[in-house]
C-alpha cells in the first residue's frame, strides 16, 4: 500500500518520533507533526514508554570482512581461500562481506574453491559491497555506474551472495570524486532525482533478470533514501521483488530521532520486514562541545542505538540476518563484537554458531 498522509497518521507515535519526513521518497508518506514541534523535540524517549523485548528464535550472524587471498608469496593475507574463510570462523564469525574486483574474472575452480569452503565452516557471503552513485550527474558516468553494480549482481550470484549492497547517491557534483558519493544537495530531494533514482534501479535488475541476488539498497541521511518510509515508498515505486534492503538505521539518525532511536529501528522492521536482506552495525553520537550539529558513527555500545531492539527484532525474522560492524576503527572492532554478544545475551537472542 502507498504510505499516505491519512495512512501514517494511522501508524501513530511511531511515524510520528521516527518519520522524518523530507524529500521525494519520504515526504510523500505525509508526517504527523512539522519538524521543530512536538514530539521532535522530546528531550528524550518517552519513559513511560515500554519496550516489547521479546526475543524470537532466529539466531544472528555476525560478520566481518573476508579477507582477499594472497596473490603471491610477499603479499599479505591468507594463503588460500579455504584459510580466508576459516579465518572469519575463528573469529566466532559465520559471515563475510567482499567486493566484487577478486571474483569476477576468477576461474571456476576458484569459485568452487570459495562454495566449498563456505559449506565445510558453515560461512555465507551475505554482502557484495557495489556502493556507486546512481544519480551521478554526468550520465556517462551514471550509466557506467549502473553497468557495474549490474555486474557486481552477476558475480554475487555466481559466489552465492544473495545481495548487492549500495546507495542511491547525489547529485551534488563536488561529491563526484568519490564513487560512493553521498554529499548532501538540494536537487537530492527532488521528485526529478526521485524519479531518476526509480528508473535506475528498474534498469540495473531489468539487465540482470533471472538472477536470484537482489539489490541491497543503504539509507543515509544526506540523499533521498533517507529514511524508512523511504525505503519503502522506494520498493514500491521499483516494482520489482529484487529491490530489498540492507538495513543501516545509524545512516537514518538527525537530531529529531537521536533519542528515539527505539521508534525508529521498530518502524525500520514494521515497515520493512522480510524485505531486510542484510544488516549493519555502528552507533550514532553528537559530539557535545561544537556550535553545530556534528552527528558521528561510532563503535556499537559508544553512542544512541538502542541494540536491545535492533537483535530483537533481527531474531523476530524468518532466517538469520547477517550484522556487519562497520566504519569505526580496526582496534575497535573486538568491543563492538563483544558489545552486541553482550547486548544478545542480555535480551536472549542467540548469535548463529555460538554454543
Amino acid at each position: 500500500m502507498r504510505w499516505t498522509r491519512r495512512a501514517m497518521m494511522a501508524f501513530g507515535a511511531v511515524a510520528a518520533a521516527a518519520g522524518r519526513g523530507f524529500g521525494a521518497g519520504q515526504a510523500r508518506a505525509g508526517r504527523a507533526a512539522e519538524p521543530g514541534r512536538a514530539p521532535y523535540w522530546m528531550p528524550g524517549p518517552d519513559p513511560k514508554a515500554a519496550k516489547d523485548l521479546k526475543p524470537g528464535p532466529t539466531p544472528i550472524r555476525l560478520a566481518g570482512n573476508l579477507p582477499i587471498p594472497r596473490a603471491g608469496a610477499a603479499d599479505k593475507g591468507p594463503a588460500s581461500i579455504g584459510d580466508a574463510v576459516r579465518s572469519l570462523r575463528e573469529q566466532g564469525l559465520t559471515s563475510g562481506v567482499t567486493r566484487m574486483e577478486p571474483w569476477e574474472k576468477a576461474s571456476e575452480a576458484m569459485i568452487s574453491e570459495l562454495r566449498a569452503a563456505m559449506k565445510e565452516y558453515d560461512v555465507e557471503i551475505f554482502e557484495v559491497g557495489g556502493y556507486r552513485n546512481i544519480l551521478h550527474t554526468d550520465e556517462k558516468a551514471r550509466q557506467e555506474n549502473l553497468k557495474y553494480l549490474a555486474r557486481c549482481l552477476e558475480t554475487a550470484e555466481r559466489i552465492g551472495c544473495r545481495m548487492v549492497g549500495t546507495i542511491t547517491g547525489s547529485r551534488n557534483p563536488a561529491g563526484n570524486q568519490w564513487s560512493d558519493n553521498y554529499a548532501v544537495h538540494p536537487d537530492n530531494w527532488t521528485l526529478e532525482t526521485w524519479k531518476l533514482t526509480v528508473s535506475g534501479i528498474r534498469q540495473i535488475l531489468k539487465d540482470t533478470a533471472g538472477l536470484k541476488a537482489v539489490l541491497g539498497m543503504e539509507a543515509q541521511v544526506t540523499t533521498n533514501l533517507d529514511g524508512p518510509v523511504a525505503h519503502r515508498n522506494l520498493i514500491q515505486d521499483v516494482g520489482d521483488p529484487r529491490c530489498k534492503v540492507n538495513l543501516d538505521p545509524t545512516n537514518m539518525v538527525h537530531l529529531y530521532n537521536h533519542f528515539h532511536t527505539t521508534r525508529l529501528i521498530e518502524q525500520c522492521f514494521d515497515l520493512l520486514g522480510e524485505d531486510i536482506y542484510g544488516c549493519h552495525a555502528k552507533d550514532s553520537y553528537v559530539q557535545p562541545h561544537t556550535q553545530t550539529l556534528y552527528i558521528q558513527e561510532v563503535c556499537p555500545g559508544r553512542g544512541s542505538l538502542d541494540y536491545e531492539t535492533y537483535l530483537v527484532r533481527l531474531s523476530r525474522m524468518k532466517w538469520p540476518r547477517s550484522l556487519l560492524p562497520e566504519h569505526i576503527p580496526n582496534d575497535q572492532y573486538p568491543e563492538a563484537y563483544a558489545y552486541i554478544r553482550k547486548v544478545a545475551a542480555k535480551v536472549g537472542v542467540k548469535i548463529y554458531g555460538q554454543g
